[in-house]
């Protein structure tokens, strides 16, 4: 399938902007390899070639292209079925692909685009043209690139408190979720503790936000230290933090509310009047339970512990069993 010659229009892009991007070529067409090939230098891309679609798909195997210049039509392998492949392989599937196609080839730009073609360029190839369609798709490539390293930045920050290191309010209804499905199929039981602070406000003035910060992190890394290596500790709220106990029926609950509220008595820090020391309340829930069929329940009964736990005074600092 020889294409018409290219028109000899200029380019007014900077022949450097393909530096260090490869391009495969990959037709039927030795003429049109060729020309494709001059084109695409003539823009500084470093250009391979191959005459089908199985050298293509070997070629590829060998070394990754940054981007693929696909003919449809050739023998052994076309270039629908090698579209098909790539989007098919983890290795190749954000690969862009511009596929090349005849003029009014509409059935062919359809079906391409029905199996993840990026773009495409009508034979003949015009200079201007083929730069503008490589250098966008490589641009969306590159912008997928940067919001897919960005999307993983943030919920790696959305899945840790930066003070403490406990897993973050997105992470705990999924947690919650998949461990009450569990204790469903299997018909083991589950736990929550729900705990807080007595008097953050009165903590954060005696010590200042820094050093608060640094007491709440301390009192992470224990409550941690007294949990089991299957437990798992979130954070709520400023001053509150949830635990989730997997594998644990009331009794466990209490046990480990008994074992945080310990270590977490055990702190003590300077602050502005002397030395002062950190209480919090704990309320818990079990699942199964009639009050609890979901993890939004499970929640909910430990923090009704919690605020009765509160609302009765100075004295009683753990659920009763």
């Amino acid at each position: 399938m020889s294409p018409e010659s290219a028109a000899g229009a200029e380019s007014d892009s900077d022949p450097s902007q393909g530096k260090g991007r490869a391009i495969l070529v990959v037709d039927d067409d030795e003429h049109t390899r060729n020309l494709l090939r001059d084109l695409c230098e003539t823009s500084g891309y470093a250009v391979s070639v191959a005459e089908d679609g199985v050298s293509a798909l070997e070629a590829m195997q060998r070394q990754r292209p940054d981007l693929l210049l696909l003919d449809l039509m050739m023998p052994r392998k076309d270039g629908f079925a090698v579209l098909k492949t790539i989007r098919e392989s983890p290795a190749l599937a954000d690969l862009p692909v511009i596929i090349l196609t005849a003029m009014g080839d509409m059935d062919g730009k359809i079906r391409g685009m029905e199996l993840g073609a990026d773009d495409y360029v009508t034979k003949p190839f015009k200079l201007v043209e083929l730069q503008t369609r490589i250098g966008s798709a490589l641009m969306v490539r590159d912008y997928r690139k940067r919001l897919q390293t960005a999307e993983e930045e943030l919920t790696g920050l959305r899945a840790v408190d930066p003070v403490t290191g406990a897993g973050t309010y997105s992470q705990l209804k999924a947690s919650l979720d998949g461990e009450l499905e569990r204790s469903r199929r299997y018909g083991r039981p589950a736990a929550a503790l729900l705990f807080g602070f007595d008097d953050y406000q009165g903590l954060r003035y005696q010590l200042g936000r820094e050093k608060c910060d640094e007491l709440i992190a301390q009192m992470a890394n224990e409550v941690r230290s007294a949990l089991r290596g299957a437990d798992r500790l979130f954070r709520m709220d400023a001053d509150e933090f949830v635990v989730l106990l997997p594998e644990t029926d009331l009794r466990g609950a209490h046990d480990a509310a008994e074992r945080l509220s310990l270590v977490i008595r055990n702190l003590k820090a300077e602050g502005r009047n002397g030395k002062i020391s950190v209480r919090v309340r704990v309320g818990a829930a079990v699942f199964p339970h009639e009050r609890v069929r979901s993890s939004e329940d499970l929640l909910r009964e430990a923090n009704r512990v919690y605020r009765a736990l509160r609302d009765s005074g100075p004295e009683k600092l753990i659920f009763d069993l």
